[in-house]
């Protein structure tokens, strides 16, 4: 008797996922992933998150980390300017 295992790696797609792979965190901020582990390594990229035997990192500290490079901060939220406008 043939046994077939299948697993499924990931369940849901790239966009309703939290966490990353380290070469989908480095695709998601547009570098390679050697690049990325420099970045990582020299503090302007987050950390992967503390998780034992796996390296994943969060998308939003991703996203902030971005944030923070590109000037961008949450006192620039568009809907809190656009709210202050219309006051």
């Amino acid at each position: 008797m043939t046994m077939i295992n299948c697993a499924l790696i990931h369940a849901l797609p790239p966009s309703d996922r939290r966490v990353f792979g380290r070469a989908e965190a480095a695709s998601f901020v547009g570098a390679s992933v050697g690049y990325f582990d420099k970045l990582v390594r020299a503090g302007i990229m987050p950390a992967p998150l503390p998780l034992p035997g796996v390296k994943r990192w969060d998308v939003r500290a991703l996203d902030r980390a971005l944030d923070g490079l590109s000037g961008i901060s949450e006192s620039q939220d568009f809907d809190n300017e656009w709210d202050r406008l219309v006051q």
